[in-house]
This record gives C-alpha cells, sequence and structure tokens, in this order.
C-alpha cells in the first residue's frame, strides 16, 4: 500500500470541500431573508386609483327649485313688478350679446328659460305653461326681434328701452301684430295705481332699474 504524501492529501480534501460547497450552493440557490422579503412587500407602492370624473357645474345646480334672476349669457338681471290684483311685469334686461344675437328665436329661447329659472313655483308663480306664459313667450320674442331698432321719435337708445318688458295681462298679438301693437304694449287693460311692489324672486337686491318702452 502506498502513502500519500501530506501535502497530496491536503489537496485532495480541499478539491473536495470546495465541491461539496458548490453543489449544496447550486442545490439550495442563493440565501434570501424571509423578513426581508416580506418587507419589499410591505414596501410596494400601491396602485394609485384614478381621479373620479368631476361633475358638472350645473349637473346639480338648483335642484331645490330657487329661483335664480341674476346675470347669465344673455340675460344680465330680471326683476318683477307685482299688482295687487296678482297682475305682474317682469322686465328683462339683455346683456349686449343678447341684444346683439344673430340666432333670435335661440337667445328668445335662452331669455325664456332663464325667465323660467326666476319665476318658479317656489317663488310663487304657477300656470306659466298655459295662455299667460304663451303671452310672456310672445312678448319676449317680439322685444328680441325688434332688440336693435332704434327709439321712436328720435330718442335715445332702442325701441324696446333699455329692459324687455313683458305683462302677464297682454294677450298674445303673435308676430303679425308685433310692429303695430308695439309687442302687444298696445293690448290688455293696465291695472289701475302702481305696482305693490318692484323686486327679484330669488331674494337679491336688484341691480338696476327698469325702463321699457312703456316709461
Amino acid at each position: 500500500m502506498r502513502c500519500l504524501s501530506t501535502g497530496r492529501l491536503v489537496s485532495i480534501r480541499t478539491v473536495a470541500l470546495l465541491a461539496l460547497t458548490a453543489a449544496v450552493a447550486t442545490a439550495c440557490g442563493p440565501a434570501t431573508s424571509t423578513e426581508s422579503t416580506a418587507a419589499d412587500r410591505s414596501h410596494t407602492p400601491s396602485p394609485t386609483p384614478s381621479a373620479a370624473p368631476l361633475a358638472s357645474p350645473g349637473s346639480a345646480a338648483r335642484a331645490d327649485g330657487a329661483p335664480y334672476c341674476g346675470a347669465s349669457q344673455y340675460v344680465a338681471e330680471i326683476t318683477v313688478e307685482k299688482w295687487s290684483n296678482g297682475d305682474f311685469r317682469v322686465s328683462l334686461r339683455p346683456t349686449s350679446d343678447g341684444r346683439h344675437a344673430s340666432d333670435r328665436d335661440a337667445a328668445t329661447n335662452v331669455m325664456w328659460q332663464a325667465i323660467r329659472r326666476c319665476l318658479t313655483p317656489s317663488a310663487g308663480f304657477t300656470g306659466l305653461d298655459g295662455a299667460v306664459g304663451a303671452s310672456l313667450q310672445d312678448q319676449l320674442r317680439c322685444h328680441e326681434s325688434l332688440a336693435l331698432v332704434p327709439a321712436l321719435g328720435g330718442g335715445k337708445g332702442y325701441a324696446t328701452g333699455d329692459t324687455f318688458d313683458i305683462e302677464s295681462w297682454r294677450p298674445t298679438a303673435g308676430p303679425t301684430h308685433w310692429f303695430s301693437t308695439k309687442c302687444g304694449n298696445t293690448l290688455g287693460t293696465d291695472p289701475s295705481g302702481a305696482p305693490v311692489k318692484t323686486y327679484r324672486p330669488d331674494g337679491v337686491k336688484p341691480q338696476y332699474t327698469a325702463g321699457g318702452e312703456h316709461e
């Protein structure tokens, strides 16, 4: 039996140890800390929630039916004069856009909707879908159609005055009689005496003085 030298024996042991280490590393893979993995998971950023769509500014406006008589594109202000017998006059002050609108019918429709938002049932105005409402719309359409007609008799401003004044006691004149009746202003019987109050149905103090063709 031949004996291995001490140096030869050390080399064999070293090679065997390296081979065993490599085998263990291959079988087990790199050491991974369970705590580190859990910590990494705990710090994983959460997905960013998508922003909710913004509500349309007008989608919930005045859902309670509260009146609004203030400014909009074609309207500067709406005021009401009321008599003791229940008759009333609506004075709509048009903006420059309203008076110079290229589409008169569309502008009138927008103005009428503004009047309906002002003269709400909660403010004591009912029945505007009947004969009174039809007459008011007819008067309003006449005023908008003739909005740029100069003041009669050489006066300043416009024939309609600064405001479009429409009255609840007027019968419907119709387009063929608009000019001859001054938008129905010569029709019907005016209430006696002065109005008992001039106000905005939304409770805001009037910003302007009505100045229609009746003045």
